[in-house]
């Protein structure tokens, strides 16, 4: 992770020797407040055979479900550093930082099996399936060429676009896992077991990508820049395995509960569009 940033390092390195050699360089320095709608919205199918216990009585097994993750829109923080070399263009850094919660209704989870008692036997339920949960981390940097256009006294409009590094990680819930067991307590045969709804993790990983925004902004007063943006970063859908978080209701081994189900992968989308509210320092 460090050796990705090392370019922004970099940057603020050399601009840090060069600021003393040009009265004309003009540096800005703020932070500010955003509103993030997330681009993620997919589904993970969880299609598998329910072990059974003995082996011996087992005949068929089936589970199947369809879970929806969906990004909610939220709040997040955002840092800047610009860099002009004239009155109207120059570089920017940017750092973004959010954390939405996943939402998303879910159907029903289908289960079944079908075993040997005196004879073939058949069980079948559905189970309501309560709404995902989770959330995805994401921390963004980005170096733009930046063109600002004054309008009126005091206050200009800006443009600015260039690459940017995604830094992603997150949870999600749930998953099914279900378990049957059979019994012969006297001259009867018993059918037990458990359903687990599973949290799942999946990250990190860092994906390029890039951005583009507007921005308009206001100089209140003789060092500080008031401004808002709307701003969107794209980056390719990239697919993360899965691994279930463990958890002490869960009393079967984590590894042959990931087999049983072959638990897979969930396809990240970390693109965003975002509004934003900053104040700057002039230095």
């Amino acid at each position: 992770m460090i050796r990705k940033h090392a370019s922004f390092v970099a940057l603020f390195l050399i601009l840090g020797t060069v600021a003393p050699l040009s009265a004309d360089i003009r540096f800005e320095l703020g932070f500010g407040w955003t509103l993030v709608r997330p681009s993620m919205d997919t589904t993970y199918v969880n299609r598998y055979q329910p072990p059974f216990t003995p082996a011996d009585r087992y005949i068929s097994s089936s589970a199947d479900q369809t879970v929806r993750f969906r990004a909610k829109t939220t709040y997040g923080l955002n840092g800047y550093f610009n860099v002009l070399f004239t009155g109207s263009f120059g570089l920017q850094v940017l750092a973004d930082y959010h954390r939405p919660e996943f939402g998303g209704a879910n159907g029903p989870y289908e289960i079944g099996v079908q075993f040997q008692a005196f004879g073939p036997e058949t069980y079948a339920d559905s189970v309501d399936w309560q709404a995902s949960t989770g959330n995805l981390t994401e921390t963004v940097f980005s170096l733009n060429a930046l063109a600002r256009f004054r309008v009126a006294d005091k206050l200009s409009l800006s443009l600015s676009a260039g690459p940017s590094v995604f830094h992603f990680e997150g949870q999600a819930g749930h998953i099914g896992y279900t378990f049957f067991e059979l019994a012969q307590v006297g001259d009867e045969f018993r059918l037990s077991g458990g359903t687990y709804r599973m949290v799942v993790d999946f990250g990190p990983q860092t994906k390029y990508g890039a951005n583009i925004g507007v921005e308009a902004a206001y100089e209140a007063f003789r060092s500080v820049i008031l401004a808002v943006d709307l701003r969107y970063y794209a980056a390719a859908r990239t697919p993360l395995q899965l691994h279930v978080v463990e958890d002490d209701l869960i009393t079967r081994p984590i590894g042959e509960i990931e087999a049983t189900i072959g638990l897979g992968t969930l396809d990240v989308n970390p693109s965003y569009i975002r509004a934003g509210l900053a104040i700057r320092f002039i230095f």
